[in-house]
């Protein structure tokens, strides 16, 4: 008769927290820093990125062989991590400084779909759309603490999902280098 034992991590604690924080770094840099904040315009790149690369680092640091479910948890936590900073900077850029980060960003996607909606009648209505909703970013906020822990939640949890399934991303990567290495 067989004896079941409990699975368990093959990243050390050590491991985990290295990707955690490298993921929550990243996140925290694409999210706030002026025009970095782009690249999450993209189908929020930036956070997939984040997994992917805190993943990869972390695997190849401590040479482990890391089965997708774990990889995809340790990039949720980094998400989560990376979220839950990404709007306490964001609150405190708001409230202290004025600036909002992403608007840069916006504005210059804004700009760049009106130059090409010159002369295309049937794209100017969408444009004025986003015109509209540029207008709206750009106007002054006031958030509570109720809200910045909302947004920390709703944050984290999306980041999470997101920077997750780059770090899945990151096993899938080694794993094809391994075979054709």
């Amino acid at each position: 008769m067989a004896v079941n034992k409990p699975v368990q991590s093959v990243l050390p604690a050590e491991g985990k927290l290295h990707a955690v924080l490298i993921g929550a770094a990243i996140i925290l840099l694409t999210t706030t820093v002026p025009y970095l904040t782009i690249l999450n315009i993209f189908l929020f790149s930036g956070i997939f990125i984040a997994g992917a690369v805190s993943l990869y680092y972390t695997i190849l640091r401590f040479q482990v062989r890391l089965p997708y479910s774990e990889a995809y948890l340790t990039g949720c936590f980094a998400g989560l991590a990376g979220g839950a900073l990404s709007e306490l900077a964001a609150f405190f850029f708001m409230k202290f400084l004025d600036y909002r980060p992403g608007t840069e960003s916006f504005s210059l996607v804004v700009g760049w779909m009106l130059e090409m909606a010159k002369g295309k009648p049937s794209l100017e209505e969408q444009v004025q759309q986003l015109v509209a909703a540029e207008k709206l970013a750009m106007a002054p906020l006031k958030l509570s603490i109720a809200d910045l822990f909302i947004n920390m939640g709703i944050s984290g949890i999306m980041y999470g999902l997101i920077a997750g399934i780059g770090g899945a991303f990151a096993v899938l990567l080694l794993k094809r280098h391994a075979r054709k290495g």
